[in-house]
């Protein structure tokens, strides 16, 4: 079988989830419904749509492996429990981080089994990411959930502003917050007053939910809620 290199890098792919967690965690506390669509885990981010697909992407030190699970996709019906062949070709460190891992994100009970359920899969290094679909197969079968994080920051931005209806102080706290994440990643930020005050939300359970997100990229809250 083949395998087919995607145009994405893993570096490309951790800025544009960051991003998509920052403008998460701002919008949820006007949104809290929407509180499962992104999360962090360590070194594992999930992203779902809440209308049948989600995915799990490891960016491990030296390894990037993404798994999706769409349950419109045809390949639910086959053998979708059949995980290993999404990664054909992978070495054996790969294979092992991602059952340790990412697939650990993505079980469901078939037959009285707890097993992995996937419809596509996507795994490499920092500058080489691959799948054994093609580019397209794999978009369609879950990869789609990275339209904006795989997208330049501008055109992301306005995506995040679109689908969430962000005001122009809302999209100025993200731009601020994900300058100082990115260029210090390992780094705590702890938020003032004044920007927690730039999510314009006085919703308690919406405060919390953003709380509860932010801290899962290590940001914190300057003030108690």
């Amino acid at each position: 079988m083949n395998i087919n290199e995607i145009k994405w890098t893993k570096n490309q792919l951790w800025k544009g989830c960051i991003l998509a967690s920052i403008a998460h965690a701002i919008m949820v506390a006007h949104y809290p419904e929407l509180s499962n669509e992104h999360s962090w885990d360590g070194m594992n981010y999930s992203v779902q749509d809440s209308s049948g697909t989600r995915g799990t992407i490891t960016f491990h030190p030296q390894y990037c492996i993404g798994a999706f699970r769409n349950e419109h996709s045809s390949r639910i019906l086959g053998d979708a429990t059949n995980y290993i062949k999404y990664f054909q070709s992978a070495s054996d460190e790969i294979v092992k981080l991602a059952e340790a891992e990412t697939l650990q994100y993505l079980l469901d009970k078939v037959d009285e089994k707890i097993l992995p359920v996937i419809t596509t899969a996507f795994w490499g290094y920092e500058n080489k990411l691959f799948t054994i679909d093609s580019f397209e197969d794999m978009w369609q079968n879950g990869g789609f959930l990275l339209e904006r994080q795989i997208s330049d920051f501008n055109s992301a931005v306005n995506g995040w502003i679109e689908y969430y209806d962000m005001s122009d102080v809302q999209v100025s706290l993200l731009k601020s917050i994900y300058v100082r994440k990115i260029a210090n990643p390992k780094d705590k930020i702890i938020l003032s007053k004044d920007e927690i005050d730039m999510i314009e939300s006085r919703e308690p359970e919406g405060l919390k939910e953003s709380k509860i997100s932010f801290e899962e990229i290590n940001i914190t809250f300057e003030v108690v809620l």
